[in-house]
């Protein structure tokens, strides 16, 4: 006999996004100036050493993660399909001028291996972001994301 489990789910919730909206380019503003500030302002090697090692782990994957995630926003904030080279184009000169800018600022070195993690984890998310894109939704568990746009006519 067939279980009547599917009948007892939760709903899940439905939320749209509209890309290339204020909030959207608000978002991923903060986000830059956000991860300029964690890469450009030197934390002392004294403030550094009263951080636990998992505190200090932890901010360096936060500011990993914030290059994917300012990947990610980057397709859904500005650009069309028509110009979306420039989106990734920026994104990784921006990247690059801030590594190799750190050679310049007492407490930082540039480093290439830094800089290809960097290019890999913003490109990750732009490539998720652009597949998002395509569909236009995507289910987290039981929240379900939908995107909209006013260029979706113009942009495909």
């Amino acid at each position: 006999m067939l279980s009547n489990a599917h009948l007892h789910r939760l709903p899940e919730a439905i939320v749209t996004i509209p890309m290339f909206s204020v909030t959207i380019r608000s978002l991923w503003f903060v986000l830059l100036v956000a991860t300029l500030s964690a890469e450009l302002i030197p934390l002392s090697l004294a403030f550094e050493a009263r951080f636990p090692p998992l505190t200090f782990y932890s901010y360096v994957a936060a500011k990993l993660m914030a290059f994917f995630v300012f990947g990610f926003l980057t397709p859904l904030a500005w650009w069309r399909y028509k110009s979306l080279g420039t989106g990734i184009l920026f994104a990784f000169v921006t990247t690059a001028i801030v590594e190799l800018g750190q050679a310049f600022i007492p407490g930082h070195r540039t480093s290439v291996i830094e800089l290809a993690v960097k290019l890999v984890l913003l490109f990750g998310g732009f490539a998720g972001a652009l597949a998002i894109r395509r569909n236009q939704e995507y289910d987290f568990g039981m929240l379900h994301l939908r995107f909209s746009s006013p260029y979706w006519e113009q942009s495909s």
